[in-house]
């Protein structure tokens, strides 16, 4: 009898030590494991839906790109409309620094719910600015995955940038 009870003593104490090795891994396994759960398919995913956007500033649809983003809640992995007070931030920065012209700049995959799209913005042309140049701005999306699907999340101060794509 008690060796019965000691064998299921060992059972359960190995069992929470591999259980506790599994939410050891660092962030690098975590991303190399997330990237290498990604798909061509993925990537085309992640970049429509982030490009949309950007076509959608050009053609100054801002209240169809606000519909459109998401805030990510990397605790609870739970994605959420956008609130009033941070539509409203978003309102004026899309107004303030107009899309004209865009290029991306660069795409990164972290996370599920960590990820940078990076896209160069002309707001005001050479003679608007007053310049030689015309004026930039760069603006950044964080594409999330949950549940199989992709999200346009904005970026929050918490989120992560890869540092390694500036």
């Amino acid at each position: 009898m008690k060796i019965y009870f000691a064998l299921i003593a060992a059972a359960i104490l190995m069992m929470s030590v591999a259980c506790s090795n599994k939410n050891t891994k660092t962030r690098e396994e975590k991303v190399a494991e997330f990237r290498n759960s990604l798909t061509e398919t993925d990537t085309l995913e992640m970049l429509k839906i982030c490009d949309t956007a950007m076509e959608h500033l050009k053609s100054k649809h801002i209240e169809d790109v606000l519909a459109s983003l998401y805030e990510y809640n990397d605790s609870t992995q739970e994605v959420k409309p956008l609130s009033e007070e941070v539509a409203k931030k978003y309102r004026r920065t899309f107004t303030i620094y107009p899309v004209l012209e865009y290029t991306r700049k660069y795409y990164s995959f972290q996370l599920e719910g960590c990820n940078d799209v990076k896209y160069d913005v002309v707001f005001a042309t050479a003679e608007q600015a007053g310049t030689k140049e015309p004026a930039k701005t760069a603006y950044m999306f964080n594409p999330v995955k949950v549940d199989g699907q992709w999200f346009l999340c904005v970026k929050t101060a918490s989120d992560e940038i890869d540092e390694t794509r500036q």
